[in-house]
């Protein structure tokens, strides 16, 4: 099961998790849950539509979130089954406050952690932009967002479509690239990632060190949102955990230009643990 980062469009991990079923060989089930709200549902007589964010704040911040991903396991996963836990960015420090639940952590078989925000969230450098630089002049972000949204469906697609193939990113993330823009959608993640810069600030090392047999953390080199002195850091309070510094160069939104490669390291640590 991996928990997404935020933004949280499940879309966006379609590539890296089924290059992860591949590796397992098509043998265990693979899900992804995605951020509450931030994945507007289809247009439908049949479905609910997604509740605004206003008035329902704590269903979308960071606690809201959490108690999203614990309703979900304990509802739709069955409870003799064990799990593999995959948390990126936010979704690792989830995945991590799952450890403390007891009737889901003793379902845990082990976890990874990729590219994992965990700590120190508004000192990184690119916590420093949101909250420093874009968030005073947020009310200007929002005209913009909602002045894209009025434009004909054909002519958003182009613009995403240009922006996608000038920055590298696979055109299969182009309907999710369009789910993304949906203003209502953007509300909820800024909401999300500020309460993020809020409360993700000192290490959970005690979590950490009592679960570190079950834990693999993979950190970045060229991460704005953990730097890599988080990782050194790390090393230094607890020795013996298994953190790995990456040396591919990859990305923090590694989804969108590495999601195959980092799929098959996912898979084959899957398949190592699960031995």
């Amino acid at each position: 099961m991996c928990i997404t980062g935020n933004p949280g469009l499940p879309g966006f991990y379609t590539k890296f998790l089924s290059t992860v079923y591949e590796c397992l060989n098509k043998e265990l089930p693979v899900w992804v849950i995605g951020q509450a709200g931030h994945d507007e549902a289809d247009e439908s007589p049949y479905k609910k539509p997604v509740p605004a964010l206003s008035g329902n704040e704590n269903m979308y911040n960071l606690k809201g979130q959490l108690q999203h991903k614990i309703e979900f396991i304990r509802k739709y996963v069955p409870e003799d089954v064990k799990i593999h836990l995959i948390g990126h960015s936010i979704g690792a420090y989830m995945a991590l406050e799952l450890l403390k639940i007891p009737d889901i952590s003793e379902r845990v078989q082990h976890c990874y952690f990729l590219f994992p925000t965990l700590e120190r969230m508004a000192g990184s450098k690119n916590g420093f932009i949101v909250t420093r630089l874009i968030n005073p002049m947020w009310c200007v972000w929002q005209w913009f967002y909602r002045m894209f949204n009025l434009l004909p469906l054909f002519v958003r697609t182009w613009i995403i479509y240009a922006y996608y193939l000038v920055d590298g990113i696979p055109k299969y993330y182009l309907g999710t690239g369009l789910k993304y823009m949906n203003p209502n959608v953007i509300d909820k993640i800024w909401f999300l990632a500020m309460d993020e810069m809020k409360h993700v600030k000192e290490l959970d090392a005690d979590t950490l060190t009592k679960n570190k047999q079950r834990i693999k953390l993979y950190y970045g080199t060229k991460d704005g949102w953990v730097p890599v002195k988080y990782y050194h850091e790390l090393k230094q309070r607890i020795p013996d955990i298994d953190a790995e510094l990456c040396t591919r160069k990859y990305e923090h939104a590694f989804v969108l230009r590495s999601a195959e490669q980092m799929g098959f390291s996912v898979g084959e640590w899957i398949l190592k643990y699960r031995a």
